[in-house]
């Protein structure tokens, strides 16, 4: 590297995996990269486009958890990671996901790295989703970490209580940074707006897991085919083999009864869900409780003027910013469906307050605006020893 890092960034996936966590990081690095000297730690090799910064790929496996299956491998990730971070020398280290943030932690803790070195964690899981283990490793490794940052005040009421019950007299800093679309979805292009009045089209994407609660998003199907001329786009990111066969069945299962009125597609490449979007009217977040920090796939869908409905999942709530649209089973979900489906005049609105609200706390500009000042403010104000949590809070 010609110059000094300033930031340098680890994840627990290749950014060439489909998820909205990459895809956010990705957006991160690409808004801040003309102002800092950043690089990216990830494992995977050649798994996508990788953004315009200096690239370290530590394994073959394109998640970390692949890494941690094998013992050696893993042991020989920490070592490297170890030895890129005393040889870059990085103002900040921010990590972006859970397994990341634990070796950082724990090269912190151990010495192995410079323990006065900034540490920036930005958690885009749920509090409430981590069983007791994960979350008292977290709260080890939160001694060693400064700042905070999370997307939505749900989920950063959830951490900041729980930390203050662990360690009372720590005076920590947390942030909020809200997700964004990305540069995309900032225009809207309303020619491509889907305009057919003859029938209703509902969208559902995501990850295939048991808490996105793909089952919940087929019985909406089958209950609202039985009441009107429906049409259903589904886009799912399969992450191994299991995953894809299970989604395989699903778009089977609903073809059967929609027939040419189902569209499904497995690993959408971020550029084309935009499209995606544009094609439907109503979009449903259906996973469980309290199992999701943001909801990103809320704020696209809300970039392209469509209603959004979502379950008592957790941050998604606080993205909706409509009790109304929270529903819990799938009658529910058809009733508030039926609800804008025979009031055109109250599904125009909702789809353009979306659209103003987007704009309003989701654009690319606020959240760019907002890394920037905190890495601007941690730079040239460094943080001082003791702003982070000190050896005798327990």
């Amino acid at each position: 590297m010609n110059r000094k890092l300033d930031i340098l960034f680890l994840c627990d996936n290749s950014l060439g995996v489909v998820g909205g966590g990459e895809e956010s990081l990705r957006i991160i690095i690409n808004g801040v990269k003309n102002e800092y000297n950043v690089a990216l730690i990830e494992p995977g090799i050649g798994y996508h486009k990788n953004p315009e910064c200096e690239i370290y790929e530590l394994s073959k496996y394109k998640r970390i958890k692949m890494v941690a299956r094998h013992p050696i491998s893993l042991i020989k990730y920490l070592h490297d990671i170890k030895k890129i971070i005393k040889e870059t020398k990085p103002s900040i280290i921010h990590t972006q996901a859970q397994v990341s943030f634990f070796i950082v932690g724990f090269l912190k803790k151990m010495k192995l790295i410079n323990p006065d070195l900034i540490l920036i964690h930005t958690e885009r899981g749920l509090y409430t989703k981590y069983n007791k283990l994960v979350k008292k490793i977290f709260l080890s490794c939160i001694r060693e970490m400064n700042i905070l940052v999370t997307t939505t005040d749900f989920n950063g009421e959830h951490w900041k209580r729980a930390i203050k019950q662990k360690y009372p007299q720590a005076d920590k800093r947390y942030e909020l940074i809200e997700n964004t679309a990305g540069k995309i979805f900032e225009e809207i292009d309303e020619s491509r707006l889907n305009n057919n009045n003859n029938f209703l089209t509902i969208g559902f994407a995501g990850r295939y897991c048991d808490w996105k609660n793909w089952p919940l998003a087929e019985e909406i199907c089958i209950k609202l085919s039985k009441k009107i001329d429906l049409h259903v786009e589904m886009a799912v990111g399969c992450l191994d083999e299991q995953s894809e066969i299970e989604t395989k069945a699903m778009f089977e299962r609903l073809n059967a009864i929609l027939g040419d009125k189902f569209n499904g597609k497995i690993n959408v490449e971020f550029a084309d869900m935009d499209q995606f979007y544009y094609n439907i009217d109503v979009f449903i977040l259906t996973s469980n409780h309290n199992t999701e920090s943001f909801g990103r796939t809320l704020v696209e869908a809300m970039s392209r003027e469509t209603v959004v409905l979502t379950t008592d999942a957790g941050g998604s709530v606080e993205v909706v910013n409509n009790t109304a649209n929270v529903c819990t089973t799938a009658d529910q979900f058809v009733e508030r469906i039926l609800d804008y489906y025979y009031a055109p005049e109250l599904m125009r609105n909702e789809k353009e307050d979306n659209l103003l609200r987007v704009r309003k706390n989701y654009s690319l500009n606020n959240n760019i605006n907002k890394h920037l000042k905190l890495y601007n403010n941690l730079i040239n104000v460094p943080i001082v020893k003791g702003d982070g949590f000190e050896a005798g809070d327990s």
